[in-house]
């Protein structure tokens, strides 16, 4: 049943509408909310470079209305304007959240301390329900610093509840309250229309394509030399990579990869693209391909929940919880981590097998669209953000 007073804001500095990761995560789970007659709300309380493609300072999107509190990116980036621009947010960010009788703020991401204890004290003093959203374990730096995780333990205290990616980050985020019902599991979800307008382009190629990003922890070594081996093999695909190849920590690494690879005229380095422009990007690929090591973040990832919606065959590797979802041989090609004969194998398999990749592609659609949802959790989920 709707509880037509559950109003809820998402306070963030992801950009919205078109965003990163984050935008994604949050808008999810909105848009769902708004489906369902939920009033939603996305408050950007400061500046960010990440929102320089976006026009407009207010608007609907989806459903879900959005509002730049102070300027949409930066104009002049100093520590001065950085500090006023945060005071000024935040205080403007007020009147936002009274005019739209937000019931419940959901602070995104980590933020600083004081982030934190404004938005607490906003919602002790008016009554508000506060809540936090986490898909990823503190940073390293964090960890290793016990007075970084003494602060970080404070911000995590001030929440009434927490939004939780995965069953590692709900072990670890557990410490932080005795209360059984203080962490909401909210598996990894994307918006299940996102492919819906994606189109195959008139081009020829037919392309392996890895989307992969700067914190170099999906495996892009593994990568390329399993594409070598599979290209040895007799593969005919080119590979296509997605992803700001310049920022790279072991740009030098990879470079030298390609370089030393007698196929490296068939790979192409795309570099970032627009959110928007992913989904046409991998429905045209012939093959989508993921191999990280491991999940330092604890998180899960996104990339994966696109590679299925999109309808493409995947190869990707057995690690951290997607053994908890994914099913090997029925909804992708899976193999141990850094097994590049094995990888290279399951890439030629598909290449030679159109009956089964589009089997597994299939299989893999319906999952995502089910599994990685957020209206499989609505009820639950509006439950939790009205729970008093």
């Amino acid at each position: 049943m709707i509880d037509y007073n559950c109003r809820v804001a998402v306070v963030t500095q992801a950009p919205f509408p078109e965003g990163n990761v984050s935008t994604m995560r949050y808008t999810s789970y909105l848009k769902s909310l708004s489906k369902s007659g939920v009033f939603t709300y996305v408050l950007v309380y400061c500046p960010t470079r990440m929102a320089a493609h976006i026009k407009e300072r207010s608007g609907v999107h989806d459903g879900i209305k959005y509002q730049y509190v102070t300027d949409i990116t930066w104009k002049n980036y100093n520590i001065y304007n950085k500090i006023r621009y945060l005071i000024k947010g935040l205080f403007k960010s007020i009147s936002y959240l009274n005019e739209n009788k937000i019931s419940t703020v959901i602070l995104y991401g980590d933020n600083i301390l004081v982030v934190n204890l404004f938005y607490w004290m906003y919602s002790k003093i008016t009554g508000k329900r506060f809540i936090g959203d986490r898909s990823e374990l503190p940073t390293v730096q964090e960890r290793q610093s016990k007075l970084r995780m003494w602060v970080y333990g404070i911000k995590q205290r001030m929440f009434d509840g927490m939004i939780i990616m995965t069953k590692q980050l709900m072990s670890f985020y557990s410490q932080y309250s005795t209360d059984s019902e203080f962490l909401f599991f909210l598996p990894m979800t994307i918006d299940p229309q996102r492919f819906q307008n994606a189109k195959r382009g008139k081009q020829q190629e037919r392309y392996i394509a890895i989307v992969f990003g700067t914190h170099n922890r999906d495996g892009l070594e593994e990568s390329l030399k399993s594409y070598d081996m599979y290209c040895q093999k007799g593969g005919k695909y080119d590979l296509w990579l997605i992803g700001d190849y310049d920022k790279m920590p072991n740009k030098e690494t990879l470079y030298q990869i390609i370089q030393s690879s007698d196929y490296s005229n068939k790979i192409k380095i795309l570099g970032r693209q627009a959110n928007q422009a992913l989904p046409s990007i991998l429905v045209g690929a012939s093959i989508l391909m993921t191999t990280p090591n491991y999940y330092v973040s604890g998180g899960f990832p996104t990339k994966l929940g696109e590679y299925m919606l999109s309808g493409v065959p995947i190869v990707a590797t057995k690690t951290g919880e997607l053994l908890d979802y994914i099913t090997p041989n029925e909804d992708m090609l899976m193999s141990e981590p850094g097994d590049i004969n094995n990888i290279s194998d399951c890439l030629l398999r598909l290449e030679q097998d159109s009956s089964l990749a589009k089997v597994l592609s299939a299989n893999a659609k319906r999952k995502a669209e089910k599994v990685f949802c957020a209206d499989s959790y609505l009820k639950a989920f509006q439950a939790f953000l009205m729970k008093k």
